[in-house]
Formats: structure tokens, sequence, C-alpha cells
């Protein structure tokens, strides 16, 4: 069976140079993510025998942009990818001042099904692969390279590129960890994207099992919790996830886990408002309560409403009485709106939106075949 180039470790290409030299491995690495190559057995220090048998071995992701979307308000870009077997997936590029971050999907739909967000409608229709992940991140660095107008427009110079990622775009990473723990491999290979693990934020809907391999493989990657209610009720009617893994148990296990360390890390806690649902004032006190003696910075973000929803996003005020309590009670609070709304950067939102127009033009087709 073949594999793809993205998939496969500096180690992994070291051992498969051997027999000629290690140093090929490091000039196919170099080729992949320092000069973007798609032809990467073309380098032409490579011995002939070696690229016959490497072509028969590998070959490259597939994986392309389908689709872009650039806002007008922020400079946002919300691609669509498309993968080899046609499947659709999403990630949006963030300027923000002096760095760009990307937000990358890790699987297909989502099985997490949390009853406010839109990809959790899809389902869950298969597992991203580590080069898959990799691949979106090295489509946006492309992308960002080959436009200097959008790099020039938001002050950037010739050598800025894409220096975040965070895992935060359709699917739950943990339910994928395997995959993730390979990709976050490969991402930080300073051969290769050179990524640092600080800057790699992880989100989770709070996959206990899921934090604790991670952890324990990645304990200085930066750990995302989204948590929207406090109170097993509350939070397993809006996050299924919960009946499984209660969240106090996730967040005793991030006490036990933070309380040791002597870095300055804390875990970045996610909290969508959603009126009449999880924005009063008990709701505000159970935060606190609940996070603690918990090194946490609280994202409040209000709800972004798309199609028909029972749900609706907090009024102004009522938002800011929630953020007030949080920060009167010592709580690192910022209120975060969402990048993209004119360009339907809500995370899944492009991929219905395309779906339904792939199934429509088929309709169209058959007919005028008949």
């Amino acid at each position: 069976m073949m594999k793809d180039f993205f998939d496969t470790t500096y180690a992994e290409l070291i051992e498969l140079c051997r027999p000629w030299s290690v140093q090929h491995a490091k000039a196919l690495f170099r080729s992949l993510y320092k000069d973007y190559s798609r032809e990467p057995l073309q380098t032409p220090s490579l011995p002939r025998e070696m690229v016959q048998q490497f072509s028969e071995q590998f070959y490259i992701n597939k994986a392309e942009i389908y689709q872009e979307s650039v806002s007008r308000y922020d400079g946002t870009v919300k691609f669509l990818v498309r993968l080899h077997d046609g499947a659709l997936i999403e990630s949006v590029l963030m300027p923000e001042r002096a760095r760009i971050t990307l937000c990358v999907s890790s699987q297909v739909g989502c099985a997490q099904a949390c009853s406010f967000c839109h990809t959790g409608r899809m389902g869950l229709k298969r597992q991203l692969t580590a080069g898959e992940i990799v691949a979106q991140v090295m489509l946006a660095r492309q992308w960002v390279r080959s436009h200097p107008e959008w790099r020039e427009e938001r002050g950037y110079n010739h050598k800025t590129t894409v220096g975040n990622i965070v895992f935060m775009g359709m699917g739950e990473p943990l339910d994928n960890v395997e995959a993730l723990k390979r990709s976050l491999n490969i991402l930080c290979e300073t051969i290769g994207p050179n990524f640092s693990l600080r800057k790699i934020s992880v989100s989770t809907a709070g996959h206990l099992g899921g934090i604790k391999n991670l952890l324990e493989a990645y304990p200085k990657v930066s750990l995302a919790l989204s948590l929207h209610a406090t109170n097993n009720r509350e939070r397993s009617q809006l996050m299924p996830i919960n009946k499984r893994w209660p969240i106090a148990d996730v967040v005793q296990y991030l006490k036990d886990f933070y309380r040791d360390r002597t870095d300055d890390r804390s875990v970045l806690i996610q909290y969508t408002v959603i009126s009449g649902v999880n924005d009063t004032e008990e709701q505000a006190k159970g935060i606190v309560e609940l996070l603690d003696g918990l090194p946490v910075k609280v994202n409040l973000i209000p709800l972004n409403t798309i199609g028909p929803s029972q749900f609706r996003g907090p009024d102004p005020e009522s938002l800011d009485r929630f953020r007030d309590y949080l920060h009167a009670e010592g709580v690192r609070v910022l209120v975060r709106y969402s990048k993209g709304q004119d360009i339907d950067a809500a995370c899944g939102q492009l991929v219905v939106k395309a779906e339904k127009e792939m199934r429509s033009e088929k309709v169209q087709t058959k007919k005028d075949e008949a």
C-alpha cells in the first residue's frame, strides 16, 4: 500500500533513506515543507534508485482548496478543502496583529452532537489521517505565500506565514487522537514545518480519555476546553459527551495535571453564551466555583446563530453582566466574537452549503440528461 508523504514522520523517512544516506531524508523534508514542492522526488540530489523505489511507495496528498472566501471586514479566509475521496472539510485562516493563526479540522463531520453546533448536525462521516491534517496547514501556508496583497493589507512582511494552529475546526480532535499526535510530530519537526507546541492549541468537548493520552505524549501543547455549562444536567443536554465524562472529573484531572507545572501555561476555557440557557449570574458563579484552582483564561463567545435554531445569542447587556461578574471574581475573561461572519465562517456552514449545491447540480444534470 502506498503512503502519503504528508503522513510520514521525519524519523520514519530517515530509516527509509538509510540504505543511501540519511541526508536525503532532510532534502525530502525540506522540499516538502520549506519549498512547498508537490514533486519532492524531483530533488536533484536524490539517487535514481531511491527515487524509483520511493515513487512506488509514496504519493503526494491530493487535498486541494476547492473554494475560498475572504472577509471584507477582518481579512479572515475560509477554505473549503476537498480530499482525495471528494469529502469536504473546512479550515479558517485568521489574521491577528503580528501573527497568522489557522483553524484546522480533525474529522469529516463530528460524532459529539452538541446541540448548538452546526457540524454536530452532520454526524461523523470519517476520521482524517495525519497527512490530511498536515495538508490543511501546507495549503494555507502556500495560499499566504501566493497572496502578497493579502499580507501587505494586514501589515505582514514577505516572511510572515501561518505560525499558530488551533484544532477547533470540524470534529472532536481527541476522538482522533492517534492521527492528532502523529500530525503534531510532523508539524513540530524543525527540519519541516517547525511549529512550536506552545503555539498549537487543541480544543476538546471534554474527552477525558483523549486528554490524558494527549497530555502524556505532549505535555507542552496548549489545551482548550469547551465548557458551555457547569452542572451535569445542563451540560449533558447541550453536550452529550458529558454523560460519559462528567465535567467535574475532567476539570479535576486538569487541576491535578497543572498543579505541579512550573511554567505559566493555562487552560483556555471556551464558553459559548446562549440567551436564556447559560447566561445567568448563577451560571457565572458556577464557572468560578468549578474552575477554582485551575489556571485558566475564559473566552466568552456569543452564539453565532446559523439558520433555523432553538437557540439565540445573548443581548449586549446580559453579556456584559456575565463578563463583569467573572472579572470581579478574579477570572481572566475576554469576550471574543466570531471572525469572518460575512463569509459563513462558523464551523460547518460552508460544507453544508457546498454539499447542497452539489446535490442540486446532480439532480439538475439528471433532469437535463432525461
